[in-house]
């Protein structure tokens, strides 16, 4: 097909992004009219509707939004390219390129963070957007660290790490006067539990130990609340290997038991669509895999 006008599309891109014709025509220094006849030139040349139009404002529909996200992503892509290619880019100081990234918020609050400024160190030129997602991953980040009960099959998610959860404690529990030396002497312990009793469940069923009342331990709904609680010595909780490496090595948390068992399920990335090329976005996933290169060896996994 024949491509529309480029000056349309950025006119667009730029009212979608800003979500307003007036502030467009500031940022593109036109008059509110010629934003809105590029734009219908613009509707008239894709035969679709990009923006609904309501009384003083408008709104994208479905097809306006997806495309205003892949003009945004190709005009990055082509500032980036430009910068690079410019003898100009040398004479004047290099501006920071920004990662997009969301995470899970256990996987950010008690591991990645202390982290990224590892990678910030080697890669001075990027500099990040995170957010948190507790369900529903940013669909505008470049990179999402997703945690997933089933192996996922999109091709643009890749495994990170496999659950592999085992009791952790306080040192001075460890030590009290209910001593943890066998799995067995959980039953005489407060348990922590994440959510749901069944992660407890299931660990204590494989290690042939059914007949615990799970009931009366504490239910937190945040992981993060669930590791404190046990570094403050209330009690015994589950925890993965990312949750708790750095608390282990701090001697905050001990693990009783030698004793870990796998779950099905685990930490993923997730990579958007087209944003391979994106500055930065490369060098963040291979540093990724190997820092949980490293953790997997830290920590004897297989």
């Amino acid at each position: 097909m024949t491509l529309p006008s480029l000056n349309a599309a950025r006119v667009f891109e730029a009212a979608a992004r800003l979500g307003s014709l007036k502030d467009a025509a500031i940022e593109m220094k036109l008059t509110r009219s010629a934003v809105s006849h590029h734009i219908r030139s613009l509707e008239d040349a894709l035969g679709a509707k990009l923006f609904n139009r309501g009384f003083r404002q408008v709104t994208l529909t479905t097809r306006g939004a997806y495309y205003a996200r892949r003009l945004t992503e190709a005009f990055r892509m082509i500032e980036d390219a430009t910068e690079e290619a410019s003898v100009h880019s040398l004479a004047r100081p290099r501006k920071s390129r920004h990662i997009t990234l969301s995470c899970e918020p256990t996987f950010m609050n008690l591991w990645l963070a202390d982290r990224l400024p590892k990678f910030r160190k080697l890669n001075a030129d990027f500099e990040f957007e995170v957010s948190i997602h507790s369900a529903n991953e940013d669909p505008k980040a470049d990179l999402c660290i997703v945690f997933a009960f089933e192996d996922a099959t999109d091709p643009l998610t890749k495994p990170l790490l496999s659950l592999s959860i085992t009791p952790v404690c306080s040192p001075s529990l460890h030590r009290g006067e209910i001593p943890l030396r066998v799995p067995a002497d959980l039953a005489r312990h407060r348990l922590l539990h994440e959510n749901t009793t069944i992660w407890w469940e299931q660990w204590l069923a494989q290690e042939g130990i059914c007949d615990l009342d799970l009931k009366g331990g504490t239910l937190f709904h945040d992981p993060t609340l669930v590791i404190r609680e046990a570094v403050n010595g209330g009690g015994v909780a589950l925890a993965d290997t990312i949750m708790s490496e750095d608390l282990l090595n701090q001697g905050l948390l001990v693990a009783p038991f030698p004793i870990r068992h796998g779950m099905a399920a685990g930490y993923y990335l997730r990579q958007r669509q087209g944003s391979a090329n994106k500055p930065g976005v490369r060098q963040l996933r291979e540093w990724l895999f190997a820092e949980i290169e490293r953790h997997k060896q830290h920590m004897q996994l297989p």
